[in-house]
């Protein structure tokens, strides 16, 4: 695996960022609370150097004393456009955890695609078995895949108090925020081939474990 550079600690950020957008905008409404949200996806994969690829991070929290410097993630990502003045690498699934989170975060939170990723009722199990991988660093966790047209995604998390689940202004980006418990993201081929099993935990723990991945 190779060690992420800063890039890999913004985005957490940036889901993060994209998470608060998609609460703030729906708080006048009153959609149901739950505290576990999971999703099972299909997802378009993107293009980069003529390749479709999944971009993979994962990043445990670094902690000092009884705070953390920044909240564990895993997150599944893609090439988007290379015009795009943000959001070149569109997030597909990303969960982040830590308690307590470090200013100016209030909490971690689950977030998915609602463009590139529509519902599947595919079986997608979380499971790191026929993987290679384990804890990932503080440092980070950056890994590339060369996959087909689609994927599918599963993410799950489960939340120590109830939350909201909805979607961010445009609809293309649906959220929940609030303290987790654990978080877990597994992504198979069409054709039932695992390829990617990553998860985090409220004590800052993030773990991630691929296979054909580099």
């Amino acid at each position: 695996m190779r060690v992420a550079s800063l890039v890999c600690v913004l985005v957490v950020a940036a889901l993060l960022a994209t998470l608060a957008v998609g609460i703030a905008s729906s708080a006048s409404a009153s959609p149901a609370t739950t505290r576990v949200v999971d999703r099972t996806l299909l997802c378009r994969v993107g293009y980069s150097g003529g390749a479709r690829l999944l971009l993979l991070t994962a990043q445990s929290a670094a902690r000092s004393g009884d705070k953390l410097e920044w909240l564990a993630h895993a997150t599944v990502s893609t090439p988007g456009n290379p015009l795009a003045r943000q959001n070149a690498e569109p997030t597909l699934a990303g969960v982040t955890a830590g308690w307590p989170p470090p200013p100016p975060f209030m909490s971690g939170g689950l977030g998915y695609d609602n463009t590139h990723c529509g519902p599947s009722r595919a079986k997608v199990p979380f499971s790191p078995k026929g993987l290679t991988g384990g804890v990932a660093s503080a440092f980070g966790e950056d890994l590339r895949c060369i996959v087909g047209k689609s994927v599918l995604v599963h993410v799950r998390a489960t939340f120590t108090e109830p939350v909201v689940e909805e979607p961010n202004e445009t609809g293309d980006f649906v959220s929940a925020l609030g303290r987790m418990a654990t978080g877990q993201i597994a992504v198979r081929t069409l054709t039932g081939k695992s390829l990617v099993y990553a998860d985090v935990a409220d004590g800052g723990r993030a773990r991630l474990f691929s296979k054909g991945c580099h």
